[in-house]
C-alpha cells in the first residue's frame, strides 16, 4: 500500500510528452470520441458549461493484451498537458480482501484531492469482479469500487482510466450508464497501423528496401511489441551476418518475413474473436457508430 500511497501523493508521478497522442497508430476512430467527448469539455470548460456539458471523468478500456491500453491511457495525460500516475491492484495486495477494499477506500481518498492528473488504473478486472464469478469476500471489494467510482465522478478534478483484458469478467453494475462515461474497445492494429509501426523500428536499422506491404500483411494480429520484437531480431540477425562476413549486411524482407515465421503473436485467433464479439456487447451506441465506420 505504501508504494501505491506514495504514487497518489505525487512521489512517483510521471510526464508524459504531447507527442505520444500523434504517434498512437490504429486508434483514429477512438481518439476522435475522446477528444470530442472527454478533452474538449476539460479544455473548453465555458463553453461546456454553456451548453450544459458535464465534464466526463471516467473511460473503461478493454481489449486483448498489448494491444495499447497503457498508452493510450499516458496519451491522454500528454494531450491535455497533465500528470499520470499507474495504480496496479497489486499495490493495494493484503491478507484479506476486507483490508483491500479498505484500501481502495483510503487510495481514492487521497485522489479527491490531486487536479489535472489522469489516473490510471490497470487489471481492473482483479477489483471489480461480477457476482457470481466472485466470492463473498471480493463481493466487498467489488461493491466498494462501486462506490469509489461513483464518489470519483462527483467529486474529482482528475480524470481515471481504467483498463481490463477481460471486460466480461466485470460487474455489469459498472457497465451501466453513469459509471464510466465512455467504453472503448482497443484491439489489435490494422494493416495500416503495423505498416507504420515496421516503419518506426526499421528506421533505426541497417535496413534495405523492404516490401513494408508483404511483411505487415504477414503480421496479422500482431502487437506493437511483437512488431519491435521482430525487428529487434533481425537486426541482430544482421549484425552477426556482418560480424562474420565483414561485408555490410542490410536486414531485408527476406529476413523480417523469417523472423514473423518464428514468433507467434500476443493476440491469438481466439482472443480476436472474443475482442469482437465484446465490442459489439459492451461499446455504447456513439463508440459503435465510429467503430463501425
Amino acid at each position: 500500500m505504501e508504494k501505491g500511497l506514495r504514487e497518489i501523493e505525487g512521489h512517483v508521478v510521471q510526464t508524459i510528452p504531447q507527442t505520444l497522442w500523434n504517434d498512437i497508430a490504429n486508434m483514429e476512430n477512438e481518439k476522435k470520441l475522446v477528444e470530442n467527448r472527454i478533452l474538449l469539455p476539460i479544455q473548453h470548460k465555458e463553453l461546456a458549461e454553456k451548453h450544459g456539458v458535464i465534464t466526463p471523468k471516467t473511460i473503461l478500456l478493454f481489449g486483448p493484451p498489448g494491444t495499447g491500453k497503457t498508452i493510450f491511457a499516458k496519451a491522454i495525460a500528454g494531450k491535455l498537458g497533465w500528470s499520470f500516475i499507474e495504480i496496479n491492484p497489486s499495490d493495494l495486495a493484503t491478507k484479506s480482501y476486507e483490508q483491500v477494499a479498505h484500501r481502495i477506500k483510503n487510495v481514492f481518498d487521497r485522489l479527491s484531492n490531486i487536479t489535472d492528473t489522469v489516473v490510471f488504473l490497470d487489471e481492473f478486472e482483479e477489483l471489480a469482479l461480477s457476482p457470481e464469478r466472485a466470492s463473498e469476500s471480493q463481493r466487498l471489494v467489488s461493491n466498494e469500487m462501486l462506490k469509489q467510482l461513483s464518489r470519483f465522478r462527483e467529486n474529482s478534478k482528475a480524470v481515471l482510466v481504467c483498463a481490463t483484458n477481460n471486460i466480461r469478467h466485470l460487474n455489469p453494475a459498472l457497465l451501466r450508464p453513469g459509471r464510466f462515461d465512455v467504453i472503448l474497445p482497443v484491439g489489435p492494429l490494422n494493416k495500416e497501423a503495423r505498416k507504420k509501426v515496421f516503419e518506426k523500428y526499421l528506421s533505426h536499422l541497417n535496413a534495405g528496401e523492404i516490401d513494408i506491404d508483404a511483411v505487415a500483411e504477414k503480421a496479422e494480429r500482431y502487437t506493437p511489441a511483437d512488431i519491435q520484437l521482430v525487428c529487434m531480431a533481425a537486426a541482430h540477425r544482421a549484425f552477426e551476418k556482418e560480424f562474420t562476413s565483414g561485408r555490410d549486411y542490410k536486414v531485408s524482407t527476406h529476413d523480417l518475413l523469417q523472423e514473423i515465421d518464428s514468433h507467434k503473436p500476443t493476440v491469438s485467433e481466439e482472443d480476436l474473436k472474443q475482442f469482437r464479439e465484446d465490442a459489439n456487447a459492451f461499446c455504447r451506441a456513439d463508440y459503435c457508430l465510429l467503430f463501425h465506420s
